[in-house]
């Protein structure tokens, strides 16, 4: 009876110490509620339209686009932005894409995603996701398109 009762205590505690272990990971590298992170993706961006039937852009043709990330103040690399959009409605001034973009910063990646009208805009994406230090990423991210995109992500932590 003794023996048993050993056992089951030992059980218990490894039990216990391995949810410990699981909960302390899952919260390390957390951001902290109401980070606000500011980047700008400049003009030295690549991008791409993919005219996937070679027919002109249409439904499903892509934008793809990959560029360096700036402070706010643009003197600092910061990261790099990748994009990859499909075409969501007729591509003429108003049309609108389907777009995720993936912004790789020293400590992690950022991951949103959102409807982005053709030209010059000001729009909401979701925050998706992360990697690193913002692996457990929720909130939005406004994007503010015009000569450059300043890019705001506004974390819930």
């Amino acid at each position: 009876m003794g023996k048993r009762l050993v056992i089951s205590l030992v059980c218990a505690a490894a039990l216990a110490a391995t949810m410990v272990g699981i909960s302390l990971a899952q919260g390390a590298g957390s951001t902290a509620p109401g980070q606000v992170i500011h980047v700008v993706s400049g003009p030295q961006s690549h991008s791409e339209f993919l005219d996937f039937a070679n027919d002109g852009l249409d439904f499903g043709d892509r934008l793809v686009s990959r560029g360096p990330l700036f402070d706010e103040s643009r003197t600092t690399r910061v990261g790099t932005a990748h994009l990859d959009c499909v075409i969501a409605t007729p591509v003429l001034e108003g049309g609108s894409f389907n777009c995720t973009y993936v912004l790789k910063l020293e400590d992690g990646d950022i991951m949103t995603h959102g409807i982005d009208p053709q030209g010059p805009s000001r729009v909401l994406f979701a925050v998706t996701g992360g990697t690193g230090s913002y692996r457990h990423a929720t909130g939005q991210a406004e994007y503010i398109d015009t000569d450059v995109t300043n890019i705001i992500i506004d974390l819930d932590g």
